[in-house]
Formats: C-alpha cells, structure tokens, sequence
C-alpha cells in the first residue's frame, strides 16, 4: 500500500516539474522575444545588403559608362589627331634625288605655307562633333563649352 511518505514525496515532485515547467514557458515566450527581435534585425540588414548590391552594381555600371566615353574620346582624339599628322606632313615621294642650291632651298621654304597645329580642321571639327554626339546632352553641353562654345552651353541643367 501507498504510504503517506510516498504521496508527500510525490506530490513534492509534481511541484517540482510544474514549477520547472513554468520557468521553462518563461525562458520560452522570453527566448521568442528574442528571436523575433533577431528576425526583424536579420530582415532589415538583408534589405541593407541588397541595396548595398543595387548601389554597387549602378556604380559598376556608372564606371563602365565612362570608361566607353573616355575610350571613345581617346579614339576620336587619337584619330584626329593621326589625320592631321598625315595632312600635315609633306609628301616625300617627289622629292628630287639632287638637294636643291641653297638660295633656291631658301625660296622654297620661304613659299610653303606655315601650318597652325592649334588651327580649327574640317578633320578636327568633325571629330568633335563625334565625340560631343557620344556623350549626352549634359556632356555634350560641357564639352561645347570647354571647346569656348558658352553660347550653347546650358549650365542650368547642371544643377
């Protein structure tokens, strides 16, 4: 038979677990707290992350951008620049075997034309237009008025 020790034992261990099983749903509810304060922070730094994503990959994308324009720009001025190296040369194909007597040479050098490196070109001018129809509005803008063009410039749209 079941003593009166045993029902007292037994009744000192059910208090035991309910009093266990009430700290236990504390620490629980106490523990969700926590993980739904975790998950909102986890949430708001994923958002962080992928805006830090999009940022980088308009940067990238705005490198890349002028990166083309500076390449373009390079092109369009070396190739000006090379057609003017070529127009301005003179042709050494019909130049007679015999050196010519000094006064004549004299003559000769006094007649050619003096060539202005600095000197707008049909060549140059259309590379300008080249590279101006490369970049946009704004840019184009700009570089009308580096080149001293201030009647075209809008500056307005700058800001």
């Amino acid at each position: 038979m079941i003593s009166l020790e045993q029902v007292r034992a037994l009744e000192a261990r059910v208090e035991k677990a309910v009093d266990l099983i009430a700290s236990l749903k504390n620490e629980n509810a106490q523990l969700r707290t926590h993980l739904s304060a975790a998950d909102k922070r986890v949430a708001e730094l994923e958002a962080k992350v992928q805006l830090f994503q999009q940022d980088q990959l308009r940067i990238e994308e705005g490198i890349v951008q002028a990166l083309k324009k500076l390449d373009f720009f390079e092109d369009a001025v070396q190739a000006a620049g090379e057609h003017l190296q070529t127009a301005a040369a003179p042709s050494h194909e019909a130049e007679p075997a015999v050196a010519p007597e000094p006064a004549a040479a004299a003559v000769s050098d006094a007649a050619e034309p003096e060539i202005d490196m600095f000197a707008e070109t049909e060549p140059a001018a259309a590379a300008s237009e080249a590279v101006a129809d490369g970049f946009s509005a704004v840019d184009a803008d700009i570089f009308d008025e580096e080149a001293g063009d201030t009647a075209s410039a809008d500056t307005s749209q700058l800001f």
